[in-house]
């Protein structure tokens, strides 16, 4: 089992595929197995490097709270463990402020910067509607498979929760392989309510492309055009009808965006 132990912190990882890879990165509760949609289509034409977050999966959990910047610095103590000296990021939603504080404190360190379903931080946040936060935070707050399941109406599309019984199945049973202790889910919450990098932004110097889906309820939309004004040269990809797990809903629409992306950079690299 690949483990990095990182100044007495264990964090388990794959790489799929050889030379400097995509370094993608979870949000709150979830483990390396929930890119199930992702790595097989991404993993074709660029190398990948996943892992389980600090507290989750088979990583080791730390004593005590930890912040983005915490987690950013997991991140790229793992890359320098294996041997990456630079790479693309991709960060999903909690992922996507890790990415944020990576590319703001390791600027030399990053291809690309793809910042997915996530914001900014608490200054200039565009909150969810009480309805909604309400379900998530209850889940953070009990943990229980019957909070869990209520929080999906906030995190999958209406379209989705009402039709597609499949997609919903399927992350519930990958989600149940390893299900996030109680203490890390909510030192992972208090790592978000603390995130503040809207005023730093502007010193990403990495190409960037923030996704969206258009019916994210957890994370609005706004979010991400808030990101994309105060990052230098960022660009907006929004995938219709996806809620905010658009990653598995309308995976194919997203995996052809971050491809998109990747190639017009290796494109621009090469002439």
């Amino acid at each position: 089992m690949p483990i990095a132990n990182i100044e007495n912190l264990d964090i388990y990882y794959e790489i799929i595929g050889q030379g400097d890879p995509l370094v993608m990165i979870r949000g709150v509760g979830s483990n390396l197995d929930h890119w199930y949609e992702q790595i097989p289509g991404l993993s074709k034409k660029y190398p990948l490097l996943v892992f389980d977050n600090r507290g989750i999966a088979r990583s080791s959990d730390p004593e005590g709270s930890f912040s983005t910047r915490d987690m950013s610095a997991d991140t790229m103590a793992l890359m320098e463990a294996v041997g990456i000296k630079k790479a693309h990021v991709l960060g999903y939603s909690m992922g996507g402020m890790i990415a944020q504080e990576l590319a703001l404190a390791y600027p030399g360190k990053i291809n690309g910067l793809i910042l997915v379903a996530t914001d900014c931080g608490i200054s200039m946040r565009i909150k969810a509607r009480p309805e909604y936060s309400s379900l998530f935070t209850e889940m953070i707050r009990l943990g229980t498979n019957e909070a869990k399941t209520a929080a999906a109406g906030c995190l999958f599309a209406k379209q989705t929760f009402e039709s597609r019984p499949d997609i919903i199945q399927r992350y519930a049973e990958v989600s149940l392989r390893f299900p996030a202790a109680q203490k890390t889910l909510e030192r992972q919450w208090e790592a978000i309510t603390r995130h503040e990098a809207c005023g730093r932004l502007q010193n990403i110097n990495a190409p960037t492309l923030v996704i969206t889906g258009s019916e994210d309820v957890l994370i609005p939309a706004e979010n991400s055009r808030v990101l994309a004004k105060r990052i230098p040269n960022a660009r907006v990809r929004s995938i219709d009808g996806g809620g905010h797990l658009f990653v598995v809903e309308q995976a194919q629409q997203f995996n052809e965006a971050v491809l998109g992306f990747l190639d017009g950079l290796s494109q621009q690299e090469g002439s």
